[in-house]
């Protein structure tokens, strides 16, 4: 990710031709994420009633509240590039800042929900759809801490007064958009599926 947003950065705003590189990363990503929603499904319907009985225990209200959170940071970002796209740089840093303060409230809140759930005695290895979950919910959280560093690393070049090429802006919001969209996924499929 460094060297993608360093390229992108050095390129400039002349460059807007679409970055290619990060589009085969959002290609590769939503596919591996799709070949687990389709393991979790598939062993969703040949254990139901376990697979009910586990998601019962989940927090649907902290889930929806996280998304809610993350539906926010996505808006603030599209304000962003507009912002960004008319070098609005005052604008564009308040929508960044919206969106990473955003990123930390669900970060904040998905360990908080970790923290009440392996205290509940629910683990990774406590049963399959908790397994399922901790990894689903473990490697979508990554997701957002690396969301989280490029978001940083595009208002620290506002901030500063650099000119930051409109591809950068666009590709670091479609990376923050397939971030929102695996969480809409998994907070569908997992804590609401999961308990229909």
């Amino acid at each position: 990710m460094t060297s993608f947003a360093q390229n992108s950065r050095d390129k400039g705003a002349l460059n807007d031709k679409p970055d290619w590189g990060m589009w085969l990363f959002i290609l590769l990503d939503m596919t591996t994420f799709g070949l687990f929603f389709a393991v979790f499904l598939w062993e969703m319907s040949n254990h139901r009633d376990s697979f009910n009985a586990d998601a019962a225990h989940l927090m649907i209200p902290l889930g929806l509240i996280n998304t809610l959170v993350l539906l926010t940071s996505s808006y603030a970002v599209v304000l962003a590039v507009h912002a960004g796209k008319a070098r609005d740089t005052g604008s564009a840093a308040r929508h960044l800042r919206l969106a990473l303060g955003a990123a930390g409230l669900f970060f904040t809140i998905k360990m908080t929900e970790y923290t009440l759930e392996v205290r509940g005695g629910h683990t990774l290895t406590s049963s399959p759809f908790f397994s399922f979950y901790f990894i689903l919910t473990g490697i979508h959280l990554l997701h957002i801490c690396i969301g989280t560093i490029l978001l940083s690393n595009w208002r620290n070049d506002v901030i500063r007064g650099k000119k930051v090429a409109e591809r950068w802006m666009e590709s670091v919001a479609a990376y923050w958009h397939m971030v929102d969209l695996l969480w809409l996924v998994i907070y569908s499929l997992v804590y609401i599926g999961s308990n229909a």
